[in-house]
């Protein structure tokens, strides 16, 4: 693959790669470090994509896979990311403050699921992935990803609430 055909690639999965890592992050900064440490990979062991298989998938498997990295890489070193406590500009007063105060509680709802378990959710409801290429990317069966993903929405509704 050359350096103008990953070019391609890169448009045209980016925001694929930056959802996923913005669900298991949070943190714009981080996720933007990850979604261009995904592709710089991804760059690297393009020889190691199998022309005919799920190019989406296989990028997101490296963003997973980076994610779960930077991860066990901060857990070992014991350090927390930094808040975010820049906000950006509001359309409207009560907008911004609204939108911050369930942003910050549909994030502090996912915070207390498991990676494993942000991880298939964020495959299965915002890629609409199947369970079995959940499975695969998350590194489990079908079944355990249909579980974490139940779980999921067993936790989220309970915190959220129905009308969320």
């Amino acid at each position: 693959m050359t350096q103008a055909d990953f070019e391609t690639v890169v448009d045209q999965h980016w925001n694929t790669v930056y959802r996923l890592l913005w669900s298991l992050t949070g943190d714009a900064h981080e996720t933007e470090d990850l979604t261009q440490e995904t592709f710089l990979r991804g760059f690297q062991r393009c020889h190691t994509f199998q022309p005919g298989t799920n190019l989406r998938a296989w990028l997101l498997r490296i963003a997973s896979n980076a994610f779960l990295d930077e991860r066990r890489k901060r857990k070992r070193a014991k350090l927390a990311p930094l808040e975010d406590d820049l906000a950006g500009p509001s359309t409207a007063p009560g907008y911004a403050l609204e939108t911050a105060e369930r942003s910050a509680l549909v994030r502090s709802a996912l915070a207390e699921l498991s990676d494993l378990t942000r991880l298939v959710f964020h495959l299965r409801a915002q890629e609409d992935l199947s369970f079995r290429e959940v499975a695969e990317l998350a590194g489990t069966t079908e079944q355990a990803a249909r579980w974490h993903m139940r779980h999921a929405r067993v936790h989220l509704l309970e915190r959220l609430g129905e009308d969320f």
